[in-house]
């Protein structure tokens, strides 16, 4: 694994684990046959969701190439079925096929955050449930100086506003509630290792406990 990859992943680890407590809370014991992650990078958080919930379909969707074979060489013995495909192939998922999406820190990079959620939307079973983790918000006090950060680094990025996903969400026909990820449990974080810094000890309490978001849609029923 790349220095990048590894650090994408030590960094990830405590939001992640939160991630699956909520996942396998919400879930009350019912299988998660087809489990689908929306930007999965190279398979890090699809591994950790196939360790816990055991899904016999795992599928991925990931714009790096190199991101998007990494992932399957390190899923491919762990679900019957493995794919990995570039966002334009959202077509390859089968209508009402899934029953768990996970997204987590992707909506402020993509453009069309309609298509986005209607693909949620499309592809989940009745008794499916999406869970959309973000940090990167315009209530977030941090947003500003790191979102300047990314677009100095040449990164196309977009400011989304909490209620603007729940809106969205509900346009596609999306029923969605939010709370925070995490309200407790310790905070890893290197001050002079870390690519995005924190101005104050309450700037990074904040984001860790109140400002990173969990939205959970599911479809009326």
């Amino acid at each position: 694994m790349s220095g990048i990859d590894s650090t994408l992943e030590r960094t990830n680890r405590i939001f992640w684990q939160s991630l699956l407590g909520h996942i396998q809370r919400e879930l009350h014991g019912r299988p998660a046959n087809a489990v689908l992650d929306v930007g999965c990078h190279d398979g890090g958080l699809l591994k950790k969701l196939a360790a816990a919930l055991h899904p016999r379909e795992l599928i991925g969707i990931e714009p790096d190439a190199h991101c998007r074979d990494r992932s399957r060489f390190r899923l491919h013995s762990l679900a019957t079925s493995v794919t990995v495909i570039h966002p334009e192939q959202w077509s390859k998922v089968p209508s009402t096929s899934v029953d768990l999406v996970t997204c987590h820190e992707v909506v402020h990079l993509v453009d069309d955050l309609a298509g986005l959620l209607a693909n949620f939307a499309r592809v989940m079973g009745s008794h499916g449930t999406a869970f959309l983790v973000t940090g990167c918000h315009t209530e977030n006090a941090v947003w500003p100086d790191w979102s300047a950060q990314l677009r100095a680094a040449g990164q196309v990025v977009f400011d989304r506003s909490p209620f603007e996903i729940v809106q969205v969400a509900h346009a596609a026909g999306l029923h969605a509630v939010i709370r925070p990820l995490r309200r407790d449990g310790w905070i890893v974080y290197d001050p002079d290792n870390s690519e995005f810094k924190y101005p104050s000890l309450a700037a990074l309490l904040d984001h860790q406990y109140r400002n990173k978001l969990l939205f959970r849609l599911t479809k009326p029923q």
